[in-house]
């Protein structure tokens, strides 16, 4: 009796343990699809090209349980902090609404997009061709490890 009370034991030990992590893991995401999307100087319009890449992203995602899609505008250092916040934001908003209205991604799987001004930049805005690089939005599907991962 003693040993089968023990063997019990072990086991309530380990599923607390399981469920410490999974809800421990819910703060802690996985990227399991991405997209870049660039946008000339000082516009916030879809290319085509980006349009097809975000239709993908969406279609991918669909196939993925409890997906989220995250949209981070950001924007070269040419104009002022205000200009370019507001520029990202544009972006970031010109790339949320592809994905709901025509990308047809429920509107609950994508987070709210932000604009990061040029705050963040993947390369230095020295050159021409790095403000063409970080005149960008980042769109990235992501799973939460707590939600995917069974007990």
């Amino acid at each position: 009796m003693a040993t089968a009370a023990g063997a019990v034991s072990v086991l309530d030990a380990q599923a607390i343990q399981e469920v410490n992590t999974r809800v421990s893991d819910l703060g802690d995401y996985k990227t399991v699809g991405e997209a870049d999307v660039f946008f000339s100087t000082g516009h916030a319009t879809l290319s085509d090209a980006d349009k097809a890449a975000l239709s993908k992203l969406a279609s991918d995602a669909a196939a993925i349980q409890n997906y989220m899609i995250e949209v981070a505008g950001y924007a070269s250092s040419t104009g002022t902090k205000p200009e370019n916040l507001k520029l990202s934001d544009e972006r970031a908003a010109a790339v949320a609404d592809y994905l709901r209205n025509t990308a047809n991604v429920p509107m609950r799987r994508i987070l709210m997009p932000a604009g990061y001004g040029a705050t963040h930049p993947a390369v230095s805005n020295q050159t021409t061709e790095g403000q063409d690089i970080n005149q960008r939005v980042d769109v990235k599907v992501i799973v939460n490890k707590g939600l995917t991962e069974g007990l």
